[in-house]
C-alpha cells in the first residue's frame, strides 16, 4: 500500500456531504445496567478479566529466554494457537483497566504488570513475524526493524507464524491498549522502566496502521479535501472490493491521531509527522462513518457480517450488497461478525461523544429493546438474510450488541431502553468466561456496560490538550505531560440469578482456505485477491431522528454517574431511579 502523504490532493468533485447529524453527545454519556450496581466498584470488570487471564493466557518464552510474555490462547485453550485478535482483546482488556483503576487500587499493580506481559506478547508475535506479510517498510523498534503489525496467527509458543498478512481487528484493539498503558503510566514517578519502550512502540504502531492498513482514493475526497481512505482487511487483502463493518473503529482512530500529534516531539521521524499526516486520520474516520452508514439496514439499524461497497467493483461480488465475505460466516447475516459493529462504533460515542456513532447505534438500539422486550427476534429483512439464533444467549453476540443500549437513543422510550439494558445486563453477567470467543465478549462486555470503558475516554480526550509529553525516562528531568487521573470508582455487577442453561455456540469452522495468490490472509477462510481499486462510499440519504434536549424527560438517561463523574452531567431524573426499583 502506498504511504499516505501530506502532499497535494487529488482535484475532482469531492462526493456529496454526509448525511446531517445531530450534535454530539457530551463524552461518557451512557446508561448503566442495574446489573453493576451494589458491589464494590470495579469488581465485575476486574472478576471478568481474572478469568480471562486465568482461563485463556499462559507466560511464554521471549526472544531473551525469559518467561515473561503473555498470550492469550484462541478455541477456549492452547490447541487452537495464539491469533492477532484475541491477542489485540487481551491487551485492550488490560491497557482499559489500568487506565480506569484508581492509583490506590489494590489490584492496578498486578493489572498493570499483566498489560506489560500481554504487549510482550504482542512485540514477540512481531518479532517472529517473517513471512511476507505485504508490509514493505517496516516502523517498531529502536531501528525499525520489525513490523509492527504481526502475522494474524501463531502457535501456541509463538515460535512459528501458522497464518500470514495482518489483521486489522486485532492490530487496532492492540494499538489501542498499548496506548492505554501508557497514558495510564506517564504521570508515575518514576515511570516503569518499561515505559518508553511501550510508548515508542505504540506511537510506530499507529504510523503503520494508516500506512498498510488504510489507502487512499484515487480521485475522491473527504470533506477536508484529502482523498477518501478505506480500512483494507488486512495487510494482504480487502478494501473497496471487499470489506467487513465490523472492523470499522472510528474511536480508535481519532485516538491514534491525538496520539501522535503528542508523542511526536519523541517518536516522530519528522517534527512535522503526525501533523502532516492528521487529515488522513480524519479522512479514515469519515470514510468508515460513511461505509457504516452503507451497510446498515434503516429499519433495523443492522449490518451484515460482509460487505461490497456500492460503488465498488464487482470483482469478488455485486456492489452494495453482502456480496463478499470469509472467515467461515455467513456474508448476509447478522452474526459472529456483524455483531462486533455495535461496540466499535459504541466506543466512538463513548469516548468522543461522535454524533456520527450516535446516529448509527439509534436504530439499532430501538430493534434491539423491541426484541428484548417481545420474543428476542431481530429482524431480517433489507440485505440481512438472517440473525444468529439465540443470539441473546451467546457472548460474542449479546456482549456488544448490548453496547447499542448504553447510548441515549432519542426517540426511544428511556424506561423501555433501561429495562432492555438491564435484561442483557443479567444475562451476560451469567456467562462464563470459558472460551475465547465469547469469553473475550464477555470480559469486555462487563467492563464496557459498568463504565471502565468509557472512563478511559477522560484519557484519551487528554491526548488532545497536550502538545507534547517530556522525554522518556532516562532522557531528561522533564516532568511528564499532564494526565488526567484515573477515574472515580465506578458500580460493578451485584450477584443476580444466572439465566438457565443455553447455548453458547463458538464462531462457525473456517472453511479450508483457497489458494490465494498473495500470502495467506487474516483468519483462516478470509484469502481473497487484495485488489486495490477504489470507489467512494455511498453515502445513504435521510433523517435520523434528534438527541433529546438536555433537561428533557429523558434526563432518566444515566450520564456519567456522579460517583465516576467524567464529565460535567446533570444527575439522573428521580422518576428514572423509581421505576427501575419498581422493576427489581
Amino acid at each position: 500500500a502506498p504511504s499516505p502523504s501530506p502532499g497535494p490532493s487529488p482535484s475532482p468533485s469531492p462526493s456529496p456531504s454526509p448525511t446531517p447529524s445531530p450534535s454530539p453527545l457530551p463524552p461518557g454519556t451512557h446508561l448503566i445496567p442495574a446489573s453493576c450496581a451494589g458491589a464494590s466498584p470495579h469488581d465485575g470488570a476486574l472478576a471478568r478479566y481474572t478469568d480471562f487471564v486465568a482461563t485463556l493466557t499462559t507466560l511464554e518464552l521471549y526472544v531473551d529466554g525469559s518467561r515473561t510474555a503473555r498470550v492469550v490462547h484462541s478455541a477456549g485453550g492452547a490447541a487452537g494457537g495464539v491469533v492477532s485478535e484475541g491477542q489485540g482483546y487481551g491487551l485492550f482488556l488490560a491497557g482499559t483497566l489500568a487506565a480506569a483503576l484508581p492509583a490506590e487500587h489494590a489490584a492496578r499493580v498486578t493489572v498493570v504488570a499483566e498489560a506489560y506481559e500481554l504487549f510482550r506478547g504482542w512485540r514477540l508475535m512481531c518479532e517472529r513475524t517473517v513471512s511476507d506479510s505485504c508490509q514493505e517498510s517496516h516502523f517498531c523498534g529502536e531501528d525499525e526493524s520489525h513490523e509492527c503489525l504481526p502475522s494474524w496467527k501463531f502457535d501456541d509458543a509463538v515460535t512459528q507464524e501458522v497464518g500470514t498478512g495482518s489483521a486489522p481487528d486485532g492490530d487496532e484493539d492492540a494499538i489501542l491498549g498499548m496506548l492505554l498503558l501508557v497514558l495510564a503510566t506517564q504521570s508515575e514517578a518514576p515511570r516503569p522502566p518499561w515505559w518508553g519502550e511501550v510508548a515508542q512502540w505504540a506511537y510506530q504502531s499507529c504510523r503503520a496502521f494508516l500506512q498498510h492498513l488504510s489507502v487512499d482514493h484515487p480521485t475522491l475526497l473527504s470533506s477536508n479535501g484529502r482523498p477518501l481512505r478505506m480500512l483494507k482487511l488486512g495487510s494482504c487483502w480487502g478494501g473497496w472490493d471487499c470489506n467487513n463493518p465490523s472492523y470499522h473503529a472510528p474511536g480508535h482512530y481519532r485516538a491514534f491521531r491525538d496520539y501522535m500529534l503528542s508523542f511526536a516531539a519523541s517518536y516522530g521521524a519528522t517534527a512535522s509527522e503526525a501533523a502532516d499526516l492528521a487529515p488522513v486520520w480524519d479522512s479514515l474516520v469519515e470514510t468508515s462513518h460513511a461505509l457504516l452508514r452503507e451497510a446498515q439496514c434503516d429499519a433495523s439499524g443492522l449490518v451484515p457480517n460482509w460487505w461490497v461497497p456500492a460503488d465498488g467493483n464487482d470483482d469478488v461480488g455485486a456492489p452494495g450488497t453482502p456480496g463478499c465475505g470469509g472467515s467461515g460466516t455467513e456474508p448476509a447475516e447478522f452474526g459472529a461478525e456483524a455483531s462486533r459493529t455495535a461496540w466499535r462504533v459504541g466506543v466512538d460515542a463513548l469516548w468522543y461523544g461522535s454524533a456520527e456513532a450516535a446516529s448509527f447505534l439509534r436504530p439499532m438500539a430501538a430493534e434491539v429493546e423491541e426484541a428484548v422486550r417481545t420474543d428476542y427476534q431481530l429482524s431480517s429483512g433489507c440485505w440481512i438474510s438472517s440473525v444468529l439464533s439465540d443470539w441473546q444467549w451467546i457472548g460474542f453476540m449479546a456482549g456488544p450488541v448490548t453496547t447499542s443500549l448504553l447510548v441515549p437513543a432519542g426517540g426511544l422510550d428511556p424506561s423501555l431502553q433501561q429495562a432492555a439494558l438491564d435484561d442483557l445486563g443479567v444475562k451476560i453477567q451469567g456467562m462464563p468466561v470459558n472460551d475465547y470467543y465469547s469469553g473475550s465478549w464477555v470480559a469486555i462486555a462487563t467492563a464496557t456496560m459498568c463504565g471502565e470503558v468509557a472512563a478511559t475516554g477522560a484519557v484519551l480526550r487528554s491526548l488532545g490538550e497536550v502538545a507534547a509529553p517530556g522525554p522518556p525516562p532516562g532522557e531528561g528531568d522533564a516532568s511528564p505531560p499532564p494526565a488526567s487521573s484515573s477515574p472515580p470508582p465506578s458500580p460493578a455487577p451485584a450477584p443476580s440469578p444466572s439465566p438457565s442453561p443455553s447455548p453458547s455456540p463458538s464462531p462457525p469452522p473456517p472453511p479450508p482456505p483457497p489458494s490465494p495468490p498473495s500470502p495467506s490472509t487474516p483468519h483462516a477462510g478470509r484469502e481473497a485477491a487484495g485488489r486495490e481499486v477504489w470507489a467512494p462510499p455511498r453515502r445513504r440519504v435521510g433523517s435520523q431522528p434528534s438527541l433529546p434536549p438536555a433537561g428533557s424527560g429523558a434526563a432518566c438517561f444515566v450520564a456519567a454517574l456522579a460517583s465516576r463523574s467524567i464529565i460535567s452531567a446533570a444527575p439522573p431524573d428521580p422518576s428514572c431511579a423509581a421505576s427501575r426499583a419498581a422493576r427489581s
